[in-house]
């Protein structure tokens, strides 16, 4: 709940709703996930008029988008799960969060290397919402940053 910014008190209620065993809510980051809800993405997302968490999704796409040698009449299923969405104003906000540890200097490296996976899901939300995306943010949990990727 991007609404309530205790995350104890999130966490809780999640473990008398049955929606986390004892043992996952022991392993939560309470000061990671408050920090995120804390966040300027968190407050942008409060925002939002829509947002959709875990959305999964099955996506005929053409084969030669991802294989190139091959024909164009080819198709593959792209299936996955976007972390979160958010629609404002018309227009597509895709989110990832990520709980690697990175640091300034592997920034770089771990930005090139989800963004295949950010456009593969912004590319099967603008088919199926027939909205364009915007921004692609990855979210990094261990350091609280949130980054654009293009």
């Amino acid at each position: 709940d991007f609404g309530n910014t205790d995350a104890a008190a999130q966490v809780e209620t999640m473990g008398k709703k049955a929606l986390l065993t004892a043992e996952q809510a022991a392993a939560v980051d309470l000061a990671a996930v408050g920090r995120f809800l804390a966040s300027p993405l968190a407050r942008e997302l409060r925002e939002a008029e829509r947002v959709e968490r875990e959305y999964r999704f099955s996506l005929l796409v053409p084969a030669a988008a991802y294989c190139p040698e091959l024909d164009g009449t080819d198709e593959v299923l792209l299936q996955g799960v976007v972390d979160l969405y958010a629609v404002k104003d018309g227009a597509v906000t895709v989110v990832d969060f990520k709980t690697d540890r990175v640091t300034e200097a592997s920034l770089p490296e771990k930005l090139d290397y989800y963004r295949p996976q950010l456009a593969a899901y912004s590319g099967a939300l603008e088919r199926m919402l027939e909205l364009p995306v915007t921004r692609r943010i990855l979210y990094f949990f261990h350091t609280g940053q949130a980054v654009e990727v293009g």
